[in-house]
């Protein structure tokens, strides 16, 4: 329906909130085209709602709010308009801008604990008129609801209503242009092992690792064709291997590395990703074989994974403690150290600490009592809190500030320290100067 009136917009004191749209929505089924389930939320707290006039026609109004990028005015008869039934309370819904906008619309209350007590929609999509335009509708409206059923409801003595509405034609009904995704991943990770287009040759021993004693020249190898400038970018130690090398002819001799670990190091500087498979049943030798060709992020996922899988016991913490310390793995150092401290009763009483290197493990051992004495997570921005960091926490940081992650807890927080040491100057620089 749609009724002019006339009265007072300056009568009502209310609080309005920010207006709110729907996080989430299902469907069922394939929505019918022009189907626009958008809904935007405006909440209106109408205090003081007892006290207002209950004889019919008579109303109050809110002042204007935004929705849908428009502005517009809700006024209330508590005891309905003309031609509402008797002890309905109407609403009305204002467009108070200078354009004309369709939408569907609807108004709904809850009470104090949440529940929804009254909800009614329009019939239909409606068509607000600009403001002054004699000739069109700039405002619709509806008997809501029984006023004794918003007496019941009122929270504190306060009136809370719920204006909703969407758009009744969507914005546009072109669909978005399709985007192909960028190609240069893929091309790249096609040219592994790619001999047409390759430039240098790896050539790894068969049956050779850092435990093989055989002598390169007696064992067989398997060549991995590649190219010089993916390699050398992807790490200093293969660009330094690249450049000692006489010739373009002249191969690259692997001696450390049994092929299969360094197919997966050479295919991860390609781009591809390694198998769940072969992280967890590789995961030592892959660290070793980033850890020696430089090739960083490798060794930190490889280093994640065996952390995950391990099974740490007293007969081999030291061990993989040890391990951790000779290949600068810090996650899995932590993750020693957490275990001693859990466990220190029995670790005291079992192991001997005389391998122990004072002046880094020790430190360690620390901060991992230091952890769990004061249940320090890195979830606060103390800057001075980097002693009792995970580890994880720490190269987060690092890697935000553009900083190496690969290093010992000391390295990493000697770095972070610097850099907000730095930027401190900079800023009691900045506010001397103002």
């Amino acid at each position: 329906m749609a009724r002019r009136f006339y009265g007072d917009f300056s009568s009502l004191h209310i609080i309005m909130s920010t207006p709110t749209t729907a996080s989430a929505h299902t469907h069922v089924g394939t929505p019918p085209p022009g189907y626009n389930e958008e809904w935007a939320t405006h909440t209106i707290h109408w205090h003081g709602f007892a006290s207002l006039s209950s004889e019919q026609d008579e109303s109050v109004a809110s002042p204007e709010f935004m929705l849908l990028g428009n502005p517009w005015c809700l006024r209330i008869f508590p005891g309905g308009d003309t031609a509402a039934a008797e002890g309905m309370t109407s609403l009305f819904l204002y467009n108070k801008s200078n354009k004309a906008i369709e939408i569907d619309y609807g108004f709904s209350v809850n009470d104090e604990n949440g529940k929804q007590v009254a909800y009614e929609r329009s019939g239909g999509p409606h068509n607000f008129a600009p403001v002054g335009d004699a000739a069109g509708d700039d405002y619709w409206g509806l008997d809501f609801v029984k006023r004794s059923d918003l007496m019941s409801s009122l929270v504190n003595g306060t009136l809370v209503i719920e204006v909703h509405m969407r758009l009744a034609k969507p914005t546009t009904s072109v669909p978005p242009p399709f985007i192909p995704e960028n190609p240069v991943a893929k091309m790249i990770q096609g040219l592994f092992l790619d001999e047409k287009s390759s430039d240098i040759v790896f050539k790894v021993a068969e049956g050779k690792g850092k435990n093989s004693a055989m002598k390169v020249a007696k064992t067989a190898s398997v060549s991995f064709p590649a190219h010089r400038l993916i390699v050398e970018n992807c790490s200093s130690i293969f660009a330094e291997l690249c450049e000692s090398r006489g010739d373009n002819t002249t191969p690259i001799q692997i001696n450390d590395v049994t092929p299969d670990i360094f197919r997966l190091l050479l295919s991860y500087i390609y781009g591809r990703k390694l198998s769940e498979d072969d992280m967890v049943l590789h995961a030592r030798d892959i660290i070793d074989a980033a850890d020696k060709y430089g090739v960083v992020n490798l060794k930190l996922e490889a280093e994640a994974s065996f952390v995950v899988c391990a099974t740490f016991s007293i007969e081999n913490v030291m061990e993989l403690l040890l391990y951790a310390e000779s290949k600068n793995c810090a996650l899995l150092k932590e993750a020693s150290m957490d275990y001693i401290v859990e466990n220190k009763a029995e670790v005291i009483k079992k192991l001997s600490f005389a391998d122990m290197i004072p002046g880094t493990l020790m430190r360690d051992l620390l901060a991992a009592v230091s952890r769990g004495e004061r249940n320090i997570d890195g979830s606060d921005g103390d800057e001075s809190q980097y002693n009792a960091l995970r580890i994880s926490e720490l190269r987060k940081r690092s890697y935000d500030k553009g900083l190496n992650v690969d290093g010992s807890r000391e390295m990493l927080i000697a770095a972070l320290e610097a850099v907000h040491e730095l930027g401190s100057e900079e800023s009691n620089e900045e506010q001397e100067e103002e």
